[in-house]
């Protein structure tokens, strides 16, 4: 999760990975915010918490770029305020998806 003070440790995701590889017919992928490393690159990752206008909330909410989950480890952005609080919502989710995008090339021509 992408709140403060999340309880989700390293025992808990190797649980959830073990229960995955087990379920892979049912399992598809993670909403993560760090890189999976022992997961089968087959899974996708998906990052919530995204917002370029914030760093956090009052509600512990703490806020990552496009740039910086794609760049370590988002197949898929999960952006929520960015989009739904701006003043035009298209022109933002299409910003979004233009910078995660370019964000996931760079990762990518990497390889």
């Amino acid at each position: 999760m992408s709140s403060k003070g999340a309880l989700t440790g390293p025992e808990y995701v190797s649980s959830a990975v073990k229960i995955a590889e087990e379920h892979r017919d049912d399992v598809v992928g993670f909403v993560t915010q760090t890189d999976l490393s022992s997961c089968d690159a087959s899974f996708l990752r998906m990052t919530p918490g995204v917002n370029i206008s914030a760093a956090g909330d009052g509600l512990g909410q703490q806020y990552n770029s496009p740039e910086e989950v794609v760049g370590r480890c988002a197949d898929i952005i999960i952006v929520g305020r960015g989009v739904t609080g701006a003043a035009d919502p298209a022109a933002a989710a299409a910003m979004y998806k233009t910078r995660a995008f370019a964000a996931y090339r760079r990762r990518v021509d990497k390889l």
